[in-house]
């Protein structure tokens, strides 16, 4: 007599263990049922949200950039011509150690601006230099050339053209 394994329901009466398969099948159709509907509806609710958060987030990015035009034109240095406004921020952050040259120009046939130049400006640096422009004296660099600084390749020497 070869040796069977004996499971739990074998010493059960026929009925029974054909009750209780019929229930363990159920359940699992049951429960993968329920498994789907419940990972269907999930998905559904992240998609819901991630579209709401999208239409959320194109409203609040017109507003930030009404702020940011709003801001730029309000600029305390606004009213000052394009030498002096320069100026004030040079000496405000304070890197005209830095600076090489500054002269007048012309952009553009009919608008004044500024070439300067700087020796070695670290990044922060240019982007305190050139979010001042923007912010506090509503200015631009309608031309802006960088190259590596000879002396210390982890600085940059700049030459800009500012302005309004």
């Amino acid at each position: 007599m070869p040796d069977t394994k004996q499971y739990f329901w074998s010493s059960w009466p026929q009925i029974s263990q054909d009750k209780f398969f019929r229930n363990v099948l159920v359940g699992m159709i049951i429960l993968t049922l329920a498994v789907t509907v419940g990972l269907r509806l999930f998905a559904t609710s992240i998609t819901e949200e991630i579209a709401s958060q999208r239409e959320m987030y194109g409203n609040v990015a017109v507003i930030v950039e009404d702020i940011k035009s709003l801001r730029a034109q309000q600029g305390g240095l606004a009213h000052l011509s394009v030498n002096d406004a320069v100026w004030f921020i040079i000496d405000d952050i304070q890197i005209e150690t830095k600076l090489i040259s500054i002269r007048e120009t012309t952009v553009n046939r009919a608008t004044e601006g500024l070439q300067v130049t700087f020796e070695g400006l670290s990044l922060t640096e240019l982007m305190g230099f050139l979010t001042a422009l923007r912010d506090k004296a509503s200015l631009q660099t309608p031309s802006c050339m960088m190259t590596r600084n000879t002396n210390d390749p982890r600085l940059a020497d700049v030459h800009l053209i500012v302005a309004r």
